[in-house]
């Protein structure tokens, strides 16, 4: 039921010739209906028993932030529920967010097993934890990076296996967006650019790290944990810093046929860094900083147009 409903609310796309309005009573239902059941049916640990399950050495990486870390046991327990189960599962927290870690939710702490933990780190680096510890300690894993608010079909593990074993050396993703180019080759406006809604492999290729990215730190650009550049050029926007780490090292990336992800409700969620980084143009800044950058010190432009 669970993979039904994630499904059928990923196929919701909106299309060419069809209205954003026609799709979206739809989708606010399906919505509606998961933020509801979708709990209860989780709390049921006997549902994550099955027969059918292979190990990997795939590890998990995510984080999260105040206003949603009540919600947050319900992705780690749809990662659990794989198909293809991950080793390890990391939530990596700031100290100066959530100094105390019995002050968490029950609903979280109670996760707590050999599969899952709670990585406490100094300092706050926003969204950049997702990747950054976890690449300093695993370089040569395996890592899918997950974001703290979505539901993912049990199968997601699974599919991305297969696609790394035609594709071993790829970046594996399932959501992201074509990045558009003037007639003249000159970079668009990050909201110009179109969502993916297909397989592919455009050398175009944009990936949103939380949607599910399947990646090897070693194998991306050499300063992929240079803590004071990421900050200085991309403070909040680390799928900015991620696609140019992936294209300065000639990373080929592959999306999968994408879904529409179906988000889990946070109630009272004040931030949002898509509010920031779109709403506000910030991603246009970053892109600007890091192609300025990366220009100046090493003469090439890891957002320029590849034919």
């Amino acid at each position: 039921m669970l993979n039904v409903i994630i499904k059928l609310y990923g196929k919701l796309h909106a299309r060419k010739g069809i209205p954003y309005w026609l799709f979206s009573p739809l989708r606010r239902t399906i919505r509606f209906i998961a933020n509801i059941f979708f709990p209860f049916l989780l709390k049921n640990k006997y549902c994550r028993k099955s027969k059918n399950v292979t190990q990997t050495e795939i590890i998990v990486s995510l984080t999260s932030f105040p206003s949603r870390i009540n919600e947050v046991w319900q992705v780690i327990e749809i990662m659990k529920r794989q198909t293809y189960k991950p080793k390890k599962i990391f939530l990596w927290l700031s100290k100066e967010q959530f100094p105390l870690k019995n002050a968490l939710p029950g609903s979280l702490l109670n996760q707590e097993d050999e599969m899952f933990s709670i990585k406490f780190v100094d300092n706050n680096i926003r969204s950049h934890k997702k990747y950054y510890y976890v690449s300093q300690s695993c370089p040569n894993a395996d890592v899918l990076l997950i974001d703290d608010d979505i539901y993912y079909p049990t199968d997601m593990i699974e599919r991305m296996i297969a696609a790394r074993r035609d594709n071993p050396n790829a970046i594996i993703c399932q959501y992201g967006y074509i990045i558009k180019y003037d007639e003249n080759n000159v970079l668009m406006q990050y909201n110009k650019w179109e969502n993916v809604t297909q397989y592919s492999n455009d050398n175009k290729l944009f990936f949103g790290s939380g949607g599910g990215t399947l990646f090897k730190p070693s194998e991306l650009y050499k300063d992929l944990t240079n803590q004071e550049l990421f900050l200085q050029l991309t403070p909040t926007a680390d799928d900015i810093w991620l696609n140019a780490m992936a294209r300065l090292a000639n990373v080929p990336i592959i999306m999968l046929k994408p879904a529409l992800p179906l988000p889990v409700k946070i109630h009272g969620q004040k931030e949002a860094l898509s509010k920031i980084n779109v709403g506000l143009g910030k991603n246009d800044e970053q892109i600007k900083a890091v192609s300025d950058y990366y220009k100046s010190s090493v003469n090439k432009d890891p957002f320029e147009r590849v034919n």
